[in-house]
């Protein structure tokens, strides 16, 4: 196992037998995951008399997670390729998102996507370190279990099916055969664990291919293997799966065991008519306001004046004198 590291502006390159050589700084090269604990402890021993701990705090915390973010699944700044002909034919079907740099706020809109499955890690976006979750032959893979362990402490969110995300990045890696990497960023805020506050959670999926896949592949075929993992959301809920619609369908009609067909509902006759309508009610001067009350039902508004009363009617205005029919209006 060999690491590279600045050293006080000088390339040195720490190995198992203690050889120091002059290289460039900041160059890191990681061989063997089971080594870097140990390699770790043993630099930070060598250093121990040399620095105070303040500074040995700054160097190790760094350094640590560079060396256990390829055994984590974690992504930080990668090596990128320039954009293919698949590529820019993705960008141009998904929008890319942008946001200010803390994502907080949206700066330009892109394609709301919709999960496709379940099983994407992702961090708070203030987090350093982004979850690369892998996908091969179409499937997610799951993590390691230190890697579980170590997101779960790290406050990490599964995505689900039929949850909304942005894509704020598309790029490709070649590397170690042909890789398609999607930065995601959740459409809501979402409770952070231990926190009285609500974040975005980014993810990064990578999709990846055999060497030279992506240099001839139809940009048909390459959304069809992104598509079965995140689609443009649709606006319908995905949170059944795919399957649910045929899983809710019974066996066809006539079948054995099948429910027999609903019968026809039969609309109820229609009401009787209605009785003719008798002569309307009559007021003659000198009835009672006990005979217009019987003729004429209550009144909306009475006013009583001691000798003069009036019933007011919807069309119409009946007033009496010492109890007795003296006008209509």
């Amino acid at each position: 196992m060999r690491i590279r590291g600045n050293d006080n502006g000088r390339g040195r390159a720490f190995s198992g037998s203690n050889t120091v050589t002059n290289r460039t700084p900041l160059e890191l090269t990681v061989s063997g995951a089971a080594d870097l604990l140990p390699l770790a402890a043993t630099t930070a021993t060598r250093r121990e008399s040399a620095a105070p701990a303040s500074l040995r705090s700054a160097i190790l915390v760094p350094i640590g997670l560079v060396l256990l973010a390829p055994v984590l699944g974690l992504s930080a700044r990668a090596a990128t390729h320039p954009p293919s002909g698949v590529v820019e034919a993705l960008q141009k079907k998904y929008q890319v998102t942008q946001t200010t740099p803390d994502s907080a706020q949206i700066t330009k809109d892109g394609t709301t996507m919709s999960m496709k499955c379940a099983g994407i890690y992702a961090l708070p976006s203030s987090s350093m370190m982004e979850p690369d979750n892998k996908v091969v032959d179409g499937k997610v893979q799951p993590p390691s279990m230190l890697a579980r362990v170590t997101l779960t402490k790290m406050g990490t969110h599964v995505l689900q099916t039929g949850d909304k995300i942005y894509i704020t990045k598309i790029e490709s890696k070649g590397d170690a055969g042909d890789q398609l990497r999607f930065s995601l960023l959740t459409v809501d805020s979402l409770d952070v664990n231990g926190q009285d506050q609500q974040a975005r959670y980014k993810a990064v999926i990578s999709f990846k291919f055999k060497k030279g896949y992506l240099d001839d592949a139809p940009p048909d075929d390459v959304e069809q293997a992104v598509e079965a993992v995140l689609a443009p959301d649709t606006g319908g809920d995905d949170s059944q799966g795919g399957d649910s619609a045929g899983q809710n369908q019974g066996p066809p009609a006539g079948a054995p065991g099948s429910p027999p067909p609903p019968q026809r509902a039969v609309a109820p006759p229609p009401p009787p008519p209605a009785a003719p309508a008798g002569p309307p009610p009559t007021i003659s001067i000198g009835e009672s306001s006990t005979r217009v009350l019987q003729a004429m039902g209550m009144p909306l508004q009475m006013i009583d004046l001691g000798k003069k009363k009036t019933y007011i009617y919807p069309h119409m205005k009946v007033v009496f004198m010492d109890d007795k029919v003296s006008d209509v209006e």
